[in-house]
């Protein structure tokens, strides 16, 4: 069934796992009010209330908590006029919302309701991430065992497969900078001649 997965999920006319974008660092990031530092924000240091004036949700769907998860910027065309209404239409039926205008002009994915003490809501981010087209930012995402929403065990294992695509992803890049530093750290060492 995993093997298949690979070949992309025709039922919900998804791509093949290995055709998904990976989409660079991307982070959970809390939004910040109109007044405030973004940097204070994100460390904790300010209590923000007028966040809901900081970003401009598409599709009828509010975040339940000021935190978004970020897009990579070149995910649209900027001449596409259409891809924002196609961003919607793609991930209408998660619970997440398609948040604009952001931070820098930043766009990203919130949940629109919070399971905290499971995290099954990460399903749907997970979901939301691949029917844009992109590997699921599994430094800041977990997969935990019970699905948030009814899904066919296809799409189910479709996503498990994007989901370890992306961490095999991190673990390569994590393993390549260790690599890098154990040969400078080496290199460092030796004496002059």
């Amino acid at each position: 069934m995993l093997r298949a997965a690979w070949k992309g999920c025709p039922d919900e006319d998804l791509p093949p796992v290995r055709a998904l974008r990976r989409p660079g660092w991307l982070g959970r990031v809390r939004i910040s009010g109109e007044h405030t530092d973004p940097c204070d924000v994100q460390a904790g240091c300010v209590q923000v209330e007028d966040w809901h004036t900081a970003y401009t949700a598409l599709g009828g769907k509010e975040p339940a908590k000021n935190e978004y998860f970020g897009l990579p910027e070149d995910l649209f065309d900027p001449d596409d006029e259409t891809a924002e209404d196609r961003t919607v239409a793609a991930i209408d039926h998660l619970p997440v919302a398609f948040l604009t205008g952001l931070y820098e002009g930043e766009q990203g994915l919130s949940l629109t309701k919070r399971d905290y003490w499971t995290g099954e809501d990460h399903w749907s981010l997970i979901e939301a991430y691949v029917r844009l087209g992109l590997l699921p930012p599994v430094h800041v995402l977990f997969l935990p065992r019970t699905p948030d929403l009814p899904r066919s065990e296809q799409l189910t294992t479709y996503l498990i497969a994007a989901y370890l695509r992306a961490a095999c992803h991190q673990v390569a890049g994590q393993l390549r900078y260790d690599m890098r530093s154990a040969w400078r750290a080496i290199a460092q060492m030796r004496p002059e001649a």
